[in-house]
């Protein structure tokens, strides 16, 4: 039921209009998520359990989107966050989870004017691995609605954006938000700085119980073609 919303949500808007150029836009940050609240995963019969003590980690994430002037065809979106690490406890034992997001997001724009409007779907590749007493791994691909916005302060060269994209259904829920602040620099470069807050809750789904939650500031830079 939930894959069967969300894909009806992208067929929905099926007629929104499109870009009225070319683009091809790249970005690349640093980002210093923070961990908190507790994840399990049951494998061959074993379970492990891990609490996170909300200790600060570093990673990056990478983007690239391409946007087209065709009315039916989606523009797409890639979204990178390779394996970023959080220990946490299980007992008196210390696991480490590693994951790893590779989004995949067709989507059609509503507005693209001093108001942008995206609207579609995404698909969270989502690998996990458990290192600790003993050493798990699970991939799971989550779909996901998808909405992104931004605005344009006129005269400064600053712009405001952000998406959101989620899942909910019983209960269970995945949440994956940011907000930035992107400044326009000579030749296409742009500056950005932003914060991103996910959210999973997960009861007995894909052998998962977690109430967790990831967020953390995030800089780095863009170049548009």
């Amino acid at each position: 039921m939930m894959k069967s919303a969300v894909l009806a949500l992208c067929m929905g808007v099926s007629v929104a209009s499109a870009a009225t150029i070319l683009g091809l836009g790249v970005e690349a940050d640093y980002y210093a998520p923070v961990a908190s609240g507790d994840f399990s995963y049951t494998n061959n019969g074993v379970t492990t359990q891990t609490h996170f003590n909300e200790d600060a980690e570093s990673t990056y994430q990478v983007g690239v989107y391409f946007e087209h002037p065709a009315p039916l065809i989606p523009n797409f979106r890639l979204d990178l966050t390779p394996e970023a690490s959080f220990t946490g406890t299980d007992g008196a034992l210390i696991n480490k989870v590693s994951i790893n997001q590779t989004d995949i997001t067709p989507y059609y724009e509503i507005l693209d004017n001093v108001i942008d409007l995206d609207i579609g779907v995404t698909f969270k590749v989502l690998d996990i691995k458990v290192e600790g007493a003993v050493n798990q791994k699970l991939t799971q691909t989550i779909p996901m609605g998808y909405l992104g916005a931004g605005v344009d302060i006129p005269g400064t060269g600053l712009r405001i954006a952000g998406d959101v994209k989620y899942i909910g259904y019983n209960g269970d829920s995945f949440t994956d938000a940011r907000i930035k602040a992107v400044l326009d620099m000579p030749a296409g470069l742009q500056a950005q700085a932003g914060y991103r807050y996910e959210s999973l809750k997960i009861s007995d789904h894909y052998d998962v119980n977690a109430d967790v939650k990831f967020e953390g500031p995030f800089v780095g830079l863009g170049y548009t073609f």
